[in-house]
């Protein structure tokens, strides 16, 4: 995916995240294992996390050290705290416009603007199904729904390979993961891409969409769920997918 179509979704994405925002209840709790958090909570961590990221493109400096990330201030009132967050992605729209390969700061390598398109945007993808989820079945406003809405499968695939290209080696280099003892294959369904992770050949194969399997690897899904299709050796499987890997 390109530079501009990442930008596009993230466009799109942040707008449906506002919708909630301006519809929901902004003390919906969203849950992902021990942490809860509420909507408005959400909101503040995603226009904290645009500025951050932006200012990773347009004020670094070359050092290893991340930019400045003092905590900005949220509005607490609904309609600034949705203008806020959509004016936190335009600044940053405004930092990603440029050339992948610009050099940027990032939190494993290559650190470049390309970086931080990618995972933007997925991040935002996820945010938003996030919200929806957290406001289903309030009927408020036009964001109520009975369902969150789908993940973009293309979008979904490059988020997948983050998880494997940066998350996963960031994590086992933290020590905060260990290093996977065998192999594991991912199949999306939807969209024939693939994945492996570990060394050698495969002990177990998941297939899903490729929507299922980012939720998965991001702790929205369980293994559990009727969703994924298992062969091979699943308890294996379950060893490297405990990670964790993001």
């Amino acid at each position: 995916m390109d530079a501009a179509s990442f930008l596009r979704h993230f466009r799109r994405e942040l707008d449906a995240f506002g919708a909630c925002l301006a519809g929901g209840d902004l003390d919906a709790p969203i849950e992902h294992g021990d942490e809860v958090r509420t909507l408005a909570e959400l909101a503040a961590h995603v226009g904290t996390a645009n500025l951050f990221a932006a200012a990773a493109v347009t004020d670094w400096d070359g050092r290893p050290e991340p930019p400045d990330g003092t905590p900005p201030k949220v509005p607490e009132d609904r309609y600034e705290l949705t203008r806020w967050v959509d004016g936190t992605g335009e600044v940053l729209l405004m930092a990603l416009d440029i050339d992948p390969e610009a050099p940027a700061w990032g939190y494993y390598t290559p650190p470049t603007a390309g970086y931080w398109q990618r995972s933007r945007s997925v991040a935002m993808m996820l945010h938003r199904w996030d919200a929806e989820r957290a406001i289903e079945g309030t009927g408020t406003g036009e964001a109520g729904r009975a369902e969150a809405g789908p993940l973009d499968p293309e979008l979904a695939c490059e988020g997948i390979s983050e998880v494997f290209d940066v998350l996963a080696p960031r994590q086992i280099g933290r020590g905060k993961a260990w290093p996977p003892d065998v192999c594991i294959r991912l199949e999306a369904t939807d969209t024939d891409d693939w994945w492996v992770f570990g060394p050698g050949e495969p002990v177990a194969d998941i297939r899903g969409t490729a929507g299922d399997l980012l939720l998965l690897l991001r702790g929205r899904r369980t293994p559990a769920d009727d969703v994924f299709h298992w062969t091979g050796d699943r308890n294996a499987a379950l060893a490297v997918l405990k990670g964790p890997l993001t």
